[in-house]
C-alpha cells in the first residue's frame, strides 16, 4: 500500500506539469480549431529562457517568470504571423496543421544553432524528500503542485467570470456568429494564444526542472503525451482536459512503476491509451455527442 500511494503521489506531480500542457493547447485549439504540432517547441522554450536566466541571475522567480513571457510571446508570434493568416485567407485546417509540424521542426533546429543538441540542465535545488501526507515529495515538487493549482483557479476565474472568457466561448462555439456580434475573433484569438503561451512556457520551466536534463527535442516528445491527455478530456475543453491530464498523468506513473518496464515506454503507453481513448470515446471522456458547451 505503501508503494502505491508513493507512485500516486509521483503521478500526481506528473499530472500537475501535464495538465498545464494540456489545457494550454487545447486553449490554442479551441479559438481555431486546428492543433498546434508546434506546442511542445513553445514548453522547449519555455525551459530554454529559465534556464538562460537562471544562469545569468541564479533566481528561480524571475526564471519562471521569463519562461512564460518567452512562451506567450512565441506562442502570440505563431498565431499572428501564421495561424491567423491563414485562416483568414480561406486555407483549409490540414495545411495549418502542416504548416505548425514545420515550425516545429525550424524552432527545434534553431535551438540547435544556438545551445547545440546536448543535454543541459538547472542548477536549482530540489530539497530533500519529505512526508506531505501520505506522500512523498520534495519541495520543489510541492510548489509544482499549487503553482498548477494556483494557474488553474485563475483560468477557471478568467474562462468563467470575465468578458474575455465570454468571448473566448463565444469564439469557440462558433466564430463567425461571434464576429456578427461585434466580437473580434482576431484578438479574441491573438489573446488567447498569449494566455496559452504564458502556461506552456511554464510549463515547460516545470517539466525541465522535475525531469533533470532538457534538450531542444524534450517539448516534441512531451507533446506526444499532452496530446493524449487532451484527446482524453476532449479537445477545446480546457477544464475536462485538466480531468484527462490527470488521469493520464497517474496511470502512466503507475505503467512505468512496472518492474522491468520503467519511464522509457511512457509514450508507448500514452498512445495505447490514445488509440483506445480514440476507439471507445472519440470526443473524450467527459465530454457529449454535442460541441456547445466550454468546460
Amino acid at each position: 500500500m505503501n508503494e502505491i500511494l508513493l507512485t500516486l503521489g509521483f503521478g500526481l506531480v506528473t499530472a500537475a506539469i501535464l495538465s498545464l500542457s494540456a489545457v494550454a493547447f487545447t486553449l490554442e485549439y479551441a479559438v481555431t480549431n486546428v492543433a498546434n504540432l508546434s506546442h511542445g517547441e513553445i514548453l522547449t522554450i519555455g525551459a530554454y529562457a529559465a534556464y538562460v536566466i537562471h544562469q545569468a541571475t541564479g533566481n528561480v522567480l524571475l526564471s519562471a517568470l521569463g519562461a512564460s513571457v518567452a512562451g506567450g510571446i512565441v506562442a502570440v508570434a505563431m498565431h499572428t504571423l501564421i495561424i491567423d493568416r491563414f485562416i483568414r485567407s480561406g486555407v483549409g485546417t490540414m495545411a495549418i496543421f502542416i504548416a505548425t509540424l514545420g515550425v516545429s521542426f525550424v524552432i527545434q533546429n534553431v535551438l540547435v544553432i544556438i545551445f547545440g543538441a546536448a543535454n543541459v540542465a538547472y542548477t536549482i535545488p530540489q530539497g530533500a524528500p519529505h512526508q506531505v501526507g501520505p506522500f512523498l515529495w520534495t519541495s520543489a515538487e510541492e510548489e509544482i503542485i499549487l503553482s498548477a493549482l494556483a494557474i488553474t483557479a485563475a483560468l477557471y476565474g478568467i474562462i468563467t467570470y470575465t468578458k474575455f472568457g465570454k468571448a473566448l466561448r463565444a469564439v469557440f462555439q462558433n466564430r463567425s456568429l461571434a464576429r456578427v456580434t461585434g466580437i473580434n475573433a482576431q484578438l479574441v484569438g491573438a489573446a488567447t494564444w498569449f494566455l496559452a503561451g504564458l502556461v506552456a512556457g511554464y510549463a515547460g520551466f516545470i517539466l525541465a526542472e522535475s525531469v533533470g536534463t532538457f534538450n531542444p527535442y524534450f517539448g516534441f516528445s512531451f507533446f506526444l503525451i499532452t496530446l493524449t491527455a487532451t484527446v482524453a478530456g476532449g479537445l477545446g475543453k480546457p477544464f475536462s482536459t485538466m480531468a484527462g491530464a490527470v488521469i493520464v498523468g497517474i496511470v502512466l506513473e503507475f505503467a512505468s512503476s512496472i518492474p522491468s518496464v520503467g519511464a522509457s515506454y511512457n509514450l508507448a503507453f500514452a498512445f495505447a491509451i490514445l488509440a483506445i481513448i480514440i476507439l471507445v470515446r472519440p470526443r473524450g471522456l467527459f465530454t457529449n455527442a454535442r460541441r456547445t458547451v466550454f468546460e
